[in-house]
C-alpha cells in the first residue's frame, strides 16, 4: 500500500503543485476485551476490523487583495490671510509696545515688508 503511495506520487507531479494531496491508510482492530464499549461492538470489538480509506483534498490558494495605492491631491496654496496690527490712540502706540488701550485697540492692516532690493533674476 505504501508503494503504491509513493507511486501515485511520482506518477502525477503536477498534483502537488495544484495543491492536491493523496493519504491512503489502513485500520486496525483494536481488541479490549469482551463486554460492551459505547459506540463499539460487543466482545470488545471497536469499529470495524478493517478499515481501509483514503481521500484527497484541495484548498484554494489565500486571498490577497490589491488596493490601489493612494493618490493626495494638494491644492495650490491661496493668499496668505490678513493679519493686522493692532493700534491704540491714547496712548499712542501699536501692541505690544503699549500695553494698555483704555478707548479700545483699532485693528490697522499689516504692511508687508518691501521686497528686497537687489538684480532682477
Amino acid at each position: 500500500m505504501v508503494l503504491f503511495g509513493v507511486a501515485l506520487a511520482f506518477a502525477w507531479p503536477g498534483a502537488a503543485q495544484a495543491r492536491v494531496y493523496w493519504s491512503v491508510g489502513i485500520g486496525v482492530p483494536v481488541y479490549y476485551g469482551s463486554g460492551w464499549y459505547p459506540g463499539g461492538w460487543n466482545d470488545g470489538w471497536w469499529g470495524v476490523p478493517y478499515a481501509p480509506y483514503g481521500g484527497w483534498s484541495t484548498w484554494n490558494p489565500p486571498l490577497v487583495i490589491e488596493r490601489q495605492p493612494m493618490v493626495v491631491q494638494t491644492l495650490p496654496p491661496g493668499p496668505a490671510p490678513q493679519s493686522f496690527w493692532y493700534y491704540c490712540q491714547n496712548p499712542a502706540g501699536y501692541y505690544p509696545y503699549v500695553a494698555n488701550c483704555p478707548g479700545g485697540w483699532t485693528p490697522v492692516p499689516a504692511t508687508p515688508p518691501p521686497p528686497p532690493l537687489g538684480p532682477a533674476k
